[in-house]
């Protein structure tokens, strides 16, 4: 049959012409294509291949961010630039920032196009694009050579914890909200090395081990069926260290800072209820001073808005909020009611005082890295007499050991000031 049909073929050449001019164009279709299936076949097998765009809200900006530390990227020549804030969303424009305290920041990448660079030793390139329809969306494709994807994964991972140290690094102050019954963030403080902090020995070890213990203990608390929430009390004179304590404590342990003025004329019965009920996650709660706004059960300031029954059930109603914790601060716990400090309410009471010898002693080498020169001082400053915050400020004043010796043997303690100053 074969043989037939190249028989009839061969006689009539037009027949055979056909096919032939078919086979050709058959021939012709695949080898113009044959460049395209060749690069697509190289590129799936040679090249590995990163794609993000903007609708990724935590990854494309905190990959963003990241470029600006690589030199390697800030050498390209066509590069775009935006803004990184410090303050939440809630700042609508730049002067009500500036005014919360915040600072931003330009942060540079490379643009618009492709771009072909050296990174760890490695040769890359990457390809930024802008699409626009019903949302505009910015994509970035970040290849390199070969079939190990973990040079890319890296750069994803450093971009993470790029973003994560910076947020870490500052410390998010809340403060109640104006027009509502929940939390504003106020500002990004500096984070306070827990080191800085110098208490009598033994102290800021204990309260940071049972601030641990705390949050590592949720499963305990729920098979005793107790509420996982845990109350501190620091007392003392003012001026040994109860603010910065909870500060460095918030810094050590990455937690948020929830602060609540008692004084604050938006802080009813009701709102302090909600405010406690709503806090952030990984939040302590400072309420500060709280014997200057009631002593025993009354109020000891006109302009309070809570009351002390309010005060009291805010407090109470925290245990309905798991992994709460509720800081208190006073100058003068004798005068606060003993229902308002029971335990339950406070579990961990820490009395912060006068520096010891120990404490002048290190708090001097914060100064001076002179373990002699601290000895010497220790022994010649009269312990138990000194707050830190006391010892602090002369401690700057004074050029050298000897002149922050002298200026604790004045009787007269503001004269001695003067004359440093």
């Amino acid at each position: 049959m074969l043989e037939s049909l190249q028989s009839a073929l061969a006689a009539n050449q037009l027949v055979s012409g056909g096919v032939v001019l078919a086979a050709l164009g058959v021939a012709a279709m695949w080898l113009r294509d044959l460049q395209g299936r060749f690069a697509g076949w190289a590129k799936h097998f040679l090249v590995t291949t990163l794609t993000v765009d903007s609708r990724e809200e935590l990854l494309f900006p905190a990959l963003v961010e990241y470029m600006d530390t690589r030199d390697a990227l800030r050498r390209l020549n066509n590069f775009t630039v935006r803004t990184v804030r410090d303050q939440d969303s809630s700042c609508q424009s730049l002067g009500e920032e500036l005014q919360q305290g915040g600072r931003p920041r330009a942060a540079f990448s490379p643009g618009e196009g492709f771009h072909l660079f050296v990174l760890d030793g490695r040769l890359m390139w990457m390809k930024r694009e802008v699409q626009v329809g019903m949302a505009i969306v910015e994509r970035i494709t970040l290849s390199t050579l070969g079939r190990d994807k973990r040079p890319l994964e890296a750069i994803v991972e450093a971009a993470m914890e790029h973003r994560i140290a910076r947020e870490l690094d500052r410390i998010a102050i809340y403060v109640p909200s104006t027009y509502g019954n929940d939390w504003t963030r106020a500002r990004l403080g500096n984070n306070r090395m827990l080191d800085s902090v110098v208490l009598k020995a033994g102290q800021k070890e204990a309260i940071l081990a049972d601030l641990e213990r705390f949050f590592a203990g949720r499963a305990r608390y729920e098979t005793l069926g107790i509420p996982w929430r845990r109350g501190y009390l620091l007392y003392g004179p003012p001026g040994t260290g109860k603010t910065s304590l909870v500060t460095a404590l918030a810094s050590e342990l990455s937690l948020n800072v929830c602060v609540l003025s008692l004084a604050s004329p938006n802080v009813t019965d009701e709102k302090i209820g909600n405010l406690l009920a709503s806090v952030p996650g990984r939040s302590v709660i400072l309420i500060e001073d709280v014997d200057a706004f009631f002593q025993s059960r009354a109020k000891a300031d006109s302009q309070v808005r809570v009351s002390y029954s309010g005060f009291i059930n805010a407090l109470d109603g925290v245990a309905a909020h798991e992994g709460s914790v509720v800081f208190l601060t006073t100058n003068h716990p004798q005068l606060l009611d003993e229902a308002a400090i029971r335990s339950g309410r406070v579990d961990f009471r820490l009395e912060l005082g006068p520096c010891d010898r120990d404490q002048l002693e290190r708090m001097f080498l914060k100064f001076v890295d002179d373990p002699a020169a601290a000895a010497r001082f220790a022994d010649s400053v009269e312990p138990g007499r000194w707050s830190p915050a006391q010892v602090q400020e002369r401690l700057l004043k004074a050029a050298t050991a000897e002149e922050a010796t002298a200026l604790f043997q004045s009787r007269d303690d503001t004269v001695a000031i003067l004359k440093a100053a």
